[in-house]
């Protein structure tokens, strides 16, 4: 018998039990309830119970799929996950697998009914506590937001971190020094005079030895950064009515923003030490009065805001792999690859996509042959062009779902008064266990139980609806943002970082001879 022990210790607390000692109880529970066992350890350390996305986790999911495991051990519920919704895929899992499964910490174990009732309660305590938790962080990081106080992470170029007494309490604001400055200042000029794209500013710095007062040179990255980051801006009336335009959440009445103090953004990004920061869709941004000065002008940072959506950069590449490498299929749909044809008589070269459906099978099968990968590498940089100076032309391009009726909330009443009876049931069934009736109880916990389950699968579907509808929201915003950057970064961006860039944004890519088709 295989009893795989898994243990977590959570990212965001120092308070939690070490995994070292999780181990060490489920050993010693092991060797009191079992015997002829092997233990097999799975440990995910740093890892928050918000997601399943854990080495250790998908390692024994691995292993139970494979049927390597009969039984998993933890210290506490919350180990697995502190999402109710994901502890009841992974219990539906392993029990469809036959894999019992036992907490030590709340006693449970599944291979009883009132030990999975009791699991769904702690689950459920479990999520609870942990969007407390995460209200109570969100709500923290609003109230320093609205107050302008500086919410952590690197400064921009030109800052340093001063601490500063607001309400009797410390905080940490930003403070613009000189020398910095007039770096952010050259930057500022050089965009908005010359007729750089943000590659060429870089080539640009490289070759005049501009380097950061850490002696690093500026990537396009840091320079696109620098350029569109608020804090330098002032919080007048233009640039409220900005970002009230592009739909952000404004903290504070446009009367407020007199100029006097920079702007505060909250919410432009996600991310951390072990999670790439993200755009944010944009209602998720929160704009507020910071505690320190500006240091531009609005009209000339809205400048440079403005020179971003209306720059679109014609200039054309050498073509050398195909930027659709990978991604473009023919009608027939065979993946077209790169070919290079030598004309030796005219001393010519011919770069083209080839249908591999036609190469291997002929014109039986596909009698379409092949395209100039210059051809249609315009045609599809011409799309891609478009939709970054009409927004609104990417619905066009991205898949769409259709809306059914939202059953979430009756199913969450359903599950509500279910789950109640259970617990009902549960307290009868410890006053009378050891009368007739505890053989009735249990059945009608188990019943109880089954209609738990589909009522769940039930819930997950509609709330995975919801959640895809949201995201395909969401997703507009943050398609358009990286499209932005991908044209503004045309020139620096080598071919194989193009491709990667495409297949990662290119869902589908169609040509039919005559037309390309794209679905983002």
């Amino acid at each position: 018998m295989n009893i795989a022990i898994y243990t977590r210790k959570s990212v965001y607390s120092d308070s939690s039990d070490s995994t070292s000692v999780q181990f060490d109880l489920a050993s010693n529970y092991c060797k009191s309830h079992y015997s002829d066992y092997q233990i097999l350890k799975y440990e995910d350390e740093g890892y928050s119970g918000a997601s399943t996305n854990r080495p250790g986790y998908e390692s024994l999911m691995s292993d139970i799929r494979d049927k390597l495991i009969d039984i998993v051990v933890c210290y506490k519920i919350d180990r697995i996950s502190r999402s109710v919704k994901d502890f009841s895929l992974f219990y539906d899992e392993i029990s469809s697998l036959g894999v019992e499964f036992v907490s030590l910490k709340e006693n449970v174990d599944t291979s009883t009914p009132l030990g999975r009732a009791m699991m769904y309660m702690c689950s459920i305590f479990a999520q609870m506590e942990r969007e407390t938790i995460a209200e109570r962080i969100t709500d923290n990081m609003i109230e320093l937001a609205k107050s302008g106080k500086w919410s952590g992470g690197r400064p921009p170029i030109g800052f340093k971190r001063i601490k500063k007494t607001i309400d009797g309490k410390t905080h940490t604001i930003l403070e613009p020094f000189e020398g910095g400055m007039r770096y952010y200042n050259k930057i500022v000029n050089d965009f908005l005079d010359g007729d750089y794209s943000l590659g060429g500013l870089e080539t640009y710095y490289k070759s005049i030895g501009f380097k950061t007062l850490n002696g690093k040179h500026l990537s396009s990255t840091q320079i696109y950064n620098t350029l569109k980051n608020p804090a330098y801006a002032p919080a007048d009336q233009h640039t409220y009515d900005y970002y009230k335009d592009l739909g952000r959440q404004m903290l504070k009445p446009r009367e407020e923003f007199t100029g006097e103090y920079a702007l505060s953004v909250y919410g432009r990004t996600q991310g951390g030490k072990t999670k790439k920061h993200v755009l944010m869709p944009p209602e998720n941004w929160k704009v507020s009065i910071a505690q320190w000065k500006p240091v531009i002008t609005s009209e000339k940072w809205l400048a440079v805001q403005n020179k971003f959506r209306n720059n679109v950069f014609t200039k054309v590449r050498k073509h050398k792999i195909g930027l659709l490498k990978g991604i473009l299929r023919c009608r027939c749909g065979g993946l077209m690859r790169t070919k290079r044809k030598i004309d030796t008589k005219y001393n010519k070269v011919y770069d083209t996509y080839i249908c591999s459906n036609h190469a291997r099978k002929g014109d039986e099968f596909c009698a379409f042959r092949s395209a100039h990968i210059k051809d249609i590498d315009e045609a599809f940089l011409d799309i891609i062009k478009d939709i970054f100076v009409d927004k609104s032309l990417l619905k066009k391009y991205m898949k769409t779902e259709t809306v059914k009726p939202d059953t979430s909330a009756e199913t969450k009443k359903d599950i509500k008064s279910v789950e109640s009876r259970i617990v009902n049931l549960t307290t009868a069934l410890s006053e009378n266990k050891d009368s007739s009736a505890a053989k009735y109880i249990l059945q009608e916990i188990e019943t109880l139980d089954r209609k738990l389950e589909a009522l769940k699968h039930e819930l997950l579907s509609a709330e995975k609806q919801k959640a895809d509808l949201k995201r395909q929201k969401e997703n507009i915003d943050f398609v358009y943002d990286e499209i932005s950057h991908i044209i503004n970064n045309l020139d620096s961006m080598d071919y194989d970082a193009l491709n990667s860039s495409f297949k990662l944004l290119i869902s589908e890519c169609v040509y039919d001879g005559q037309h390309l088709d794209i679905t983002i």
